[in-house]
């Protein structure tokens, strides 16, 4: 099965191995950051190596306090964990240093005076220089700047000032945390021979046909007048040009040359929803593979989706940083025995019929009907952790879903107004996680040329626009294939905790007005 070495190696560990990354990008001209500088010295420390070289520090000021002899700054410079700082000492009362400011700091490392593991090291100061100053007069965050709490003022600020978020200790562990799981994510692709691609994020086509699209449209054809549909697409030649809603069609163009390939890249919805959940603009990690097996070809595809899951998960809680900035953003140790244990595998069929004897809290669905965010979490507690829901109805699933060859005989548990009726279903899923709801989402594609045009019509969709897809890509060489597409924001809000996608994002896209 797909990506079985992931559960023996962890993804990020063999990143943080490879001697590649360390010749290509290691940089001697940067200075060290903050992290660097704790880390070496802390490693000195523990094995009783001299530290009394000269070292140079950069970051913000965090915090002051003044004795009579000598002065304390927390230093930050975003690369150190959870709400770590450096402590800088220095003689003297140092008045001119205010927090906010951004200061290069001469001097020595030594043993700290603290108690905890962030104290084991101090930096003395023999010389400072300031780089930038801050009005903590006008500065919003000037103070809440070691707010720990993610539903602080600090939080409340940065929604309305995007541009202060990154200053934030909340955001700045979001970041760290994300930036370990991408990494974790395409290592586990590269180790499985998956090649990352470039699909293009202006298409001719809605995917999904959910309808929820962006229209692009020059500048040189909007100052036309009269107004009209031609002139608006004179750019394009007369056709229709959007903001894509996801990659998927075009990595099934990459895939049926390249095996297996992957993305990590923003797509768009015209998403009129203001909930905590749902943003215009969001990124998604989407992977399409050839050569499905014969017998289980959507069981391979979810193997696939849970290894790759699990990497991220290993590289959120791997050690050090990583642990500080997950305890920080208030995550519990659980992680452990959602990458041990298999994750559970269930029909929409059968989830119906657990909602309708089980869930009381929400109206449950009838056979047939879409699950609601509410019916998704209420699956995802039922089970305590991630959980497949497979083979939906094909009716309330895309076109392009390889349609399954035995069909649902209803019953009255499942439709009491249809029993008796069979209906057709589709080799697709949904990842459901706890809190958060539909994850990710996937299938078998439709290579069959005939059905696929069926489907289309079923759909009410035009087929003009997507002649290379149907024809094109199933008449020449389309072995049986699939894919998956995992929403990066969700999976860091389910990981993190942090339930509101716009404190995960640094500049996030939703309707109203733009501010950035």
């Amino acid at each position: 099965m797909l990506g079985r070495a992931s559960r023996v190696v962890c993804a990020y560990q063999h990143a943080m191995r490879l001697p590649i990354l360390a010749r290509f990008y290691a940089s001697s001209s940067l200075p060290p950051t903050l992290h660097v500088l704790r880390r070496d010295a802390e490693t000195k420390l523990a094995s009783l190596q001299d530290m009394d070289t000269p070292v140079t520090a950069h970051g913000w000021i965090v915090s002051v306090r003044r004795h009579k002899t000598r002065t304390f700054v927390e230093l930050t410079d975003g690369t150190l964990g959870g709400a770590a700082t450096l402590q800088v000492v220095l003689p003297g009362e140092a008045r001119e240093l205010t927090p906010g400011q951004a200061v290069q700091l001469s001097g020595r490392m030594a043993a700290g005076r603290g108690r905890t593991s962030s104290q084991r090291v101090e930096m003395h100061a023999e010389d400072v220089h300031v780089l930038a100053s801050t009005d903590l007069a006008t500065y919003p965050l000037a103070n809440v700047m070691h707010s720990t709490k993610p539903d602080s003022v600090a939080a409340d600020i940065v929604r309305q000032a995007s541009h202060f978020k990154a200053r934030t200790l909340h955001f700045g562990a979001i970041q760290r945390t994300r930036t370990r799981m991408e990494l974790a994510m395409a290592v586990w692709m590269d180790q499985n021979d998956f090649c990352k691609v470039q699909p293009p994020v202006i298409t001719s086509s809605d995917c999904e046909g959910g309808g929820e699209i962006f229209r692009v449209v020059a500048e040189s054809d909007v100052a036309q007048h009269p107004s009209s549909k031609e002139n608006m697409t004179a750019f394009w030649s007369g056709n229709d040009a959007y903001l894509t809603v996801s990659a998927q069609l075009h990595l099934e163009a990459y895939a049926l040359g390249l095996s297996r390939v992957w993305s990590l890249c923003p797509v768009f919805r015209a998403e009129g929803s203001a909930t905590n959940r749902h943003l215009a603009e969001f990124w998604m990690l989407e992977a399409e593979m050839c050569w499905l097996p014969s017998k289980n070809a959507l069981g391979a595809i979810l193997d696939c989706t849970e290894e790759v899951i699990k990497s991220a998960i290993r590289a959120a809680w791997h050690e050090g940083r990583a642990r500080d900035d997950m305890t920080f953003l208030g995550a519990t140790d659980e992680h452990a025995a959602i990458i041990e244990a298999p994750w559970p595998r269930i029909s929409y069929t059968h989830a119906v019929q657990l909602l309708r004897a089980q869930c009381t809290e929400v109206p449950a669905p009838m056979w047939g009907d879409s699950l609601r965010s509410d019916h998704e979490r209420w699956l995802a507690a039922h089970f305590g952790m991630p959980v497949f829901v497979t083979d939906f109805p094909s009716n309330i699933k895309p076109f392009y879903m390889r349609e399954n060859d035995e069909q649902v005989i209803l019953d009255e548990t499942l439709h009491p107004e249809a029993a008796g009726a069979s209906r057709k279903t589709v080799a697709c899923f949904d990842l459901l996680v706890p809190n958060v709801g539909e994850l990710v989402g996937g299938s078998v594609r439709e290579e069959r040329h005939d059905v696929l045009l069926q489907r289309m019509k079923q759909s009410g969709l035009q087929s003009s626009s997507l002649t290379w897809y149907i024809h094109d890509l199933r008449r020449y060489g389309g072995p049986p294939h699939g894919g998956f597409g995992i929403g990066m924001e969700r999976l860091l809000s389910w990981l993190t905790h942090t339930y509101h996608v716009r404190d995960l994002v640094g500049f996030p896209r939703v309707k109203g007005p733009l501010r950035h």
